[in-house]
């Protein structure tokens, strides 16, 4: 198993970082520090050189520091096999593009930055996932098959292009049919695809979190993830024919909403513990049990694909569990790079036992 490692980073204007540089262990690193001091905002740089984006908001005028021109995140990895280093920078100005450098060499677009490096954050809004809103499970479904497999992000982006461009011709008065059909065929195709791999990878996740969600409650407790579609399949195969007859028997519909009803932009899925819709009857603890499961689950699922070690962000929720969830938590962790928020006194001095390295965060200074 190849393991990967970031060994420093650099952060210029970057949340309530001006100017800082550091550097990390292998195994365990534990962040502490009063709350608003810049712990999330470190998590969130990490986080962005895998993906490109923020896991905490979409405006990205936030990211950058108050009164200046641009932010930049710089890390530098050790992998297996070679080094690896990767750069966003972020511009304040909403006009502006976002430019990515990855082994030094600058690129406009996010796809030269996915699959050089992963992470896995676990903070308490995964609770979202399990009962919140659809959108958030397909934020969730979306992020990681992107991560996993960049080709899904190109077939992804492919969809929404084309959904767009669909809808904007139904907000139209008497949308020519023929340039509507035109759009159905596109939108048919792409939509098989997304949905294909969105059938294929919740399909692993939901074995993948079986397993995990039994070690975290040493085998009281197992997961089952379904698949919710909004688009009948034969035995979890989406053909760009099926879909499309979907689309043509809701055009009509479609016209009179000035808007598709119809595609995975609809999708949902839901997590079952023994048999039982979380969402709806789960209590607090078993979805605070279920979304770390889903989280462990994305890991194993990028070990299987990648053949990498994802680096993963804990942003304060190991105060959300008791003492023996905690060890069974880390222990499952195996070789992984660990970062870890630490919220109050007595979590930072149970963590410290475990720490490799110790790092005290305070006004956007690392100490």
């Amino acid at each position: 198993m190849k393991k990967m490692v970031l060994e420093t980073l650099e952060l210029k204007d970057f949340r309530n970082y001006e100017a800082e540089e550091a550097v990390f262990h292998e195994k365990i690193n534990i962040l502490t520090g009063r709350n608003a001091q810049g712990k999330t905002n470190l998590i969130e740089a990490i986080n962005l050189l895998a993906l490109g984006k923020s896991f905490r908001t979409r405006r990205e005028q936030e990211l950058v520091r108050f009164g200046a021109a641009e932010a930049c995140v710089k890390g530098a990895f050790k992998k297996t096999d070679r080094p690896h280093t990767a750069e966003v920078r972020l511009p304040a100005a909403a006009s502006g593009k976002k430019a990515y450098s990855v082994n030094g060499l600058e690129t406009g677009t996010v796809s030269a930055l996915l699959g050089g490096v992963y992470t896995i954050v676990f903070s308490p809004e995964d609770l979202r996932i399990v009962k919140g809103d659809p959108e958030t499970r397909r934020r969730f479904l979306d992020r990681g098959l992107i991560l996993q497999k960049p080709l899904y992000y190109h077939r992804l982006k492919r969809f929404r292009q084309t959904l767009k461009n669909r809808n904007a011709l139904l907000k139209g008065e008497n949308p020519p049919l023929d340039l509507l059909g035109v759009y159905d065929e596109q939108l048919a195709e792409a939509a098989a695809a997304v949905m294909s791999d969105r059938a294929a990878w919740l399909a692993a996740l939901s074995l993948a979190a079986a397993e995990a969600g039994a070690r975290i409650t040493d085998g009281a407790e197992g997961l089952e993830v379904e698949y919710r579609p909004n688009l009948p399949s034969a035995d979890g195969v989406y053909t760009k024919e099926a879909v499309l007859e979907a689309i043509s028997r809701g055009r009509e519909r479609d016209i009179f909403s000035r808007s598709t009803e119809t595609g995975p932009h609809r999708d949902d899925f839901s997590v079952f513990a023994s048999g039982l819709d979380l969402r709806l009857y789960g209590s607090q603890g078993q979805q605070r049990t279920a979304a770390l499961s889903l989280r462990l689950a994305e890991r194993e699922l990028i070990k299987s694909e990648t053949g990498e070690d994802a680096i993963l962000l804990l942003d304060d929720v190991m105060s959300e569990l008791d003492a023996d969830r905690q060890e069974r938590l880390l222990a499952s962790f195996g070789e992984n790079q660990i970062f870890i928020t630490a919220a109050g006194p007595f979590q930072e001095e149970a963590l410290k036992l475990r720490a490799s390295k110790t790092m005290r965060i305070e006004a956007g200074r690392i100490l």
